[in-house]
């Protein structure tokens, strides 16, 4: 592995610059949480680091071949338990009991026997963590990841996150800065370009 680096990305959407020029770099094996106002490109640098959209120009090196991506919707089978939810992305490297140890520390190890599409919102966010964390990848992008949990879920999900992902790279997009400052690390404007 190595560290992720943005060079001079820009993107344009119709006649809309999302991102000019940008560049950036996140550390490897570290949390990195990206701020800045709803529409000024945190989601689509997450999808242009996942390879989903490609720049007008610009370089991106350094991203491994396995990664986990919380997106802002839950993209659950809803039809599935979330033990099958999870078993859709790690196959049998994980055995049942493990799975359900994971979903047990996010708080869901009552609701088990419920098909996914029964749960609640906030629910439904555990398991695409859960799902995310258990697929074991080298960088994980999370897309406001706790968005609908109340404070002591989002912390117990925010515990959840850091235990998991020791030496990984974390990249985060939050608008919340106690999670930023949670999660400790490097932090990103992307509106103003600066790291901290």
């Amino acid at each position: 592995m190595s560290n992720i680096e943005l060079k001079n990305i820009s993107l344009k959407f119709g006649g809309n610059t999302v991102l000019d020029n940008f560049s950036c770099t996140f550390a490897e094996g570290k949390i990195t949480c990206i701020e800045g106002r709803s529409g000024c490109g945190k989601t689509t640098l997450l999808n242009i680091i996942a390879g989903l959209i490609t720049p007008d120009s610009g370089e991106i090196i350094g991203v491994p071949t396995k990664i986990a991506f919380v997106f802002q919707e839950d993209r659950l089978c809803e039809e599935f338990s979330a033990v099958s939810n999870i078993r859709l992305v790690c196959g049998k490297k994980l055995t049942k009991k493990q799975i359900i140890s994971h979903l047990s520390e996010l708080g869901l190890g009552d609701d088990l026997k419920k098909f996914v599409g029964e749960y609640s919102g906030g629910m439904k966010r555990r398991v695409a963590i859960a799902r995310a964390i258990c697929y074991d990848a080298d960088c994980i992008l999370l897309d406001e990841p706790f968005k609908g949990l109340d404070e002591a879920m989002r912390r117990k999900a925010m515990d959840y996150v850091l235990k998991h992902t020791n030496g990984k790279t974390v990249i985060c997009v939050t608008h919340d800065k106690a999670e930023s400052a949670y999660f400790g690390g490097n932090f990103i404007d992307i509106e103003q370009g600066t790291a901290i």
